[in-house]
């Protein structure tokens, strides 16, 4: 019979506000361990941390992401460890999250908060800058962003559209043609209530749902001259994090294996505040939600018992600070184009000296 955490209520500085099983606390003494051999611990521990070894290195961990993180303006990133199938805090444990039991097996998983962000004044105004530099820097934030924390954008919102409403296919005809049959009444007033392609098109310009790789783009040529040339200091921002975002070199290593539909989204990228992606986004969610589902972005998965996993986790936080450098950077990109008034924004370039 296992042992869960027993909350107590806090009576002294000697008492523990919770308790473990024997072996429970020798497991997470051994992730202490390994927490402090690759760094994440440092600096003196409090004696009532170090009498609660697992709740002492979920509050290392997360001052170490705060610490990489310092600074976000408008993403958000949580950390939560989990062992031998328990976390720290079971009400800020992502949805869906399956509990690995395994004994000595220490799983780190990172989540986001769902936000909505207007960005099409941004990206039109980048066009009339430059053709195609709008579509450029969409199509870094469609390429990149699943490694970094997931956004879902334009494209996101024609293909959600195409596989939860149209049965796959480019437009509705076939589900009207299934809930309507040959009732034009019928046919006009759903057509009239449901997601169509007319509406999503009228929501978004041509390049904004076109597939990434053929969108026509900037080369990063003329886009370190626009990072330097622009007239606009809000243009060199965003192209300035552009090209370092477009720059990076991410892998999947850290990707969630699992079965189900995806919900772990983090920035919904609208082009106006109030157009079709938000009712795209919340119907897919809901949906999906009633079934197999996951909303973490992120795991990593090591064995608190061997030696050899304190280097894993040292390499683990040093492939996340490349991956932490790239939010800090999409935090910047999402944060200039969702604010302020890009109509004010000039348009050409500086003159070289």
């Amino acid at each position: 019979m296992s042992l869960a955490w027993i909350g107590l209520p806090q009576l002294t500085a000697g008492i523990p506000t919770s308790l473990l099983p024997a072996s429970g606390q020798r497991q997470a003494a051994r992730l202490a361990r390994c927490l402090l051999d690759a760094g994440v611990i440092h600096g003196a521990v409090p004696a009532r941390k170090a009498r609660e070894p697992l709740m002492a290195c979920q509050s290392f961990l997360e001052a170490w992401v705060r610490n990489q993180l310092a600074g976000l303006k408008c993403l958000a990133l949580d950390f939560r460890l989990l062992l031998g199938g328990e976390d720290m805090d079971r009400n800020e444990r992502p949805s869906g999250l399956p509990i690995h039991a395994e004994p000595g097996r220490a799983t780190i998983i990172w989540f986001t908060e769902c936000t909505q962000f207007a960005v099409g004044a941004a990206l039109e105004r980048l066009e009339e800058v430059r053709p195609a530099l709008g579509a450029t820097v969409l199509t870094v934030i469609d390429r990149l962003s699943m490694q970094l924390i997931p956004a879902f954008t334009p494209w996101d919102a024609l293909s959600i559209a195409r596989e939860h409403y149209w049965y796959g296919e480019d437009d509705e005809s076939t589900a009207l043609a299934e809930y309507c049959d040959d009732d034009p009444a019928e046919r006009a007033a759903m057509q009239q209530e449901m997601v169509t392609r007319a509406k999503i098109d009228a929501a978004f310009p041509a390049w904004a749902i076109t597939w990434a790789s053929n969108r026509q783009r900037v080369t990063r040529r003329e886009l370190k001259q626009i990072a330097t040339s622009a007239r606009g200091v809000r243009v060199r921002q965003v192209v300035q994090a552009a090209l370092a975002l477009d720059r990076l070199d991410l892998d999947d290593l850290f990707m969630p294996d699992v079965d189900g539909a995806f919900l772990g989204y983090g920035p919904v990228l609208s082009w106006t505040p109030d157009d079709i992606t938000v009712r795209v986004f919340d119907d897919y969610a809901n949906d999906a939600a009633q079934g197999e589902f996951f909303d973490w972005i992120g795991e990593f998965s090591f064995d608190v018992n061997a030696v050899r996993d304190s280097q894993a986790l040292r390499h683990w936080m040093a492939a996340m600070t490349a991956r932490l450098d790239g939010v800090r950077l999409l935090d910047t990109l999402i944060h200039e184009l969702s604010t302020g008034d890009w109509r004010r924004v000039p348009k050409g370039f500086r003159c070289a000296k």
